[in-house]
């Protein structure tokens, strides 16, 4: 159990997600002891934290733009456009416009607009509007058509715009004026009573959707979560916006650190995971053997060499596509049962080697088993056919380290041929 909990934190990544913590403990420590002097700081500054808030908005759009032809996360380029219309308009609404200036009528003096309604409600809505995206964020395909994910990614940008800006006039607007709207005034006042709570939900939704979604390079879900915990936290504050403030460039930084690391971590996937099977290829197994990875076998160890029975009937009697099915299922069951000590790769065709840390002997063998067992028990469909598959596993340790894995593979694959001589659907270590 403790190692399962592990393992998930692990390839959750919830780092960002301690990091948005710590940082908005950092943030609010900051306001509790230092809140006069932060104040007239921001104020004497402003033009210099405007220009840095440009500047980390441009940066995200940068990297997205950049990191999109050459990944395809279509989850990142999509951060970038919301967050390029999530600080453009946070700059409208807490600036003075330079000269008063109006379009058919509308006054575009964004920052009285935001102190006129109540509960700086501009704000608080646009906090809202921003997390609430995210939701979408967490929700969307990781990858999608190049063009469609910038169509996509513009569209929305363009919509949170036009949206917001019709709720600032039009409801806004008409609560502030002299003869004010009802809906206009209900929905202010509600929205300024539930929009916490609201807020507080729309992160819960994030969350769970994020461990739903979880990916397998690289789990983009906890960086978007650590924005959502922000996000809540600038919501407790919309009516005091200066913590808002702090926070966004914060916010932005997250963002950013996360996005190299995803970005260098699907860079990572694609050299040295099998895109069919979502296991480690040959080339990371052959790493493991010349000890150039960060993996650590230690002096006990074993291989479990596993191999499908009768594959080659598999792909003709259902077809290849069916037998690539077969395979996917077979190694996500071998992988999924052999961590956190066993790492599992594609040694070539349906064969699959699985290193397994700390364990030799009667519990390199009972591992194996329970594999097996697992396997056996699979009712894998495709298209309109239920196929069932066994396995013949060989095994091998070894108590003298990694200079012996040649030797150790070699009596795996041996015990593979033995185990299939013997009727197959069976663990040999001998």
């Amino acid at each position: 159990m403790e190692n399962d909990l592990k393992n998930f934190l692990k390839k959750y990544h919830i780092e960002y997600v301690i990091a948005a913590f710590i940082s908005i403990l950092l943030i609010q420590g900051s306001f509790i002891f230092f809140k006069g002097r932060l104040i007239i700081f921001l104020k004497d500054y402003l033009f210099w934290y405007n220009l840095i808030l440009i500047f980390l908005a441009f940066f995200v759009f940068l990297i997205a733009q950049i990191s999109y032809p050459k990944i395809y996360k279509f989850k990142i380029l999509l951060t970038g456009y919301l967050l390029i219309a999530y600080y453009i308009i946070f700059l409208l609404i807490t600036n003075n416009m330079p000269v008063n200036l109006q379009v058919f009528g509308m006054d575009f003096n964004f920052y009285q607009k935001a102190l006129e309604a109540p509960g700086h409600f501009a704000l608080a809505f646009l906090i809202t509007v921003f997390n609430f995206n995210l939701i979408f964020v967490t929700y969307a395909k990781p990858t999608i058509n190049y063009e469609d994910g910038k169509k996509y990614s513009l569209f929305m940008l363009i919509i949170n715009i036009i949206f917001y800006l019709y709720i600032l006039f039009f409801i806004s607007g008409k609560f502030i004026g002299s003869k004010p709207d009802i809906f206009a005034t209900k929905f202010v006042f509600t929205f300024n009573k539930y929009y916490q709570i609201l807020n507080f939900f729309i992160l819960i939704i994030a969350f769970l959707l994020s461990i739903y979604n979880i990916e397998e390079e690289h789990n983009y879900g906890s960086i978007i979560i650590a924005i959502s915990i922000m996000c809540f936290y600038c919501a407790l504050n919309a009516d005091n916006y200066w913590p808002v403030k702090i926070t966004l460039p914060v916010m932005a930084i997250i963002i950013i650190v996360g996005m190299f690391a995803h970005w260098l971590n699907c860079l990572h996937h694609k050299a040295h995971y099998d895109p069919l099977l979502k296991i480690y290829n040959r080339q990371y197994m052959n790493n493991i053997i010349q000890g150039i990875t960060e993996l650590r076998l230690g002096k006990d160890f074993s291989i479990l060499m596993c191999d499908i029975d009768h594959f080659k009937k598999v792909n003709d009697t259902y077809g290849h596509e069916a037998g690539d099915i077969v395979l996917y299922n077979v190694a996500q069951t071998i992988r999924n049962n052999s961590l956190p000590e066993g790492i599992t790769c594609r040694y070539g065709g349906e064969e699959i080697i699985v290193f397994l840390k700390n364990k030799i002997d009667d519990e390199a063998q009972s591992h194996a088993e329970k594999i097996r067992k697992m396997v056996k028990r699979l009712k894998i469909k495709a298209r309109s056919k239920t196929i069932s598959v066994t396995l013949s596993i060989g095994v091998a340790g070894t108590e003298k380290g990694i200079t012996e894995i040649a030797k150790v593979i070699k009596r795996a694959d041996e015990n593979v041929y033995k185990a299939k001589k013997r009727g197959r659907d069976r663990v040999v270590c001998e």
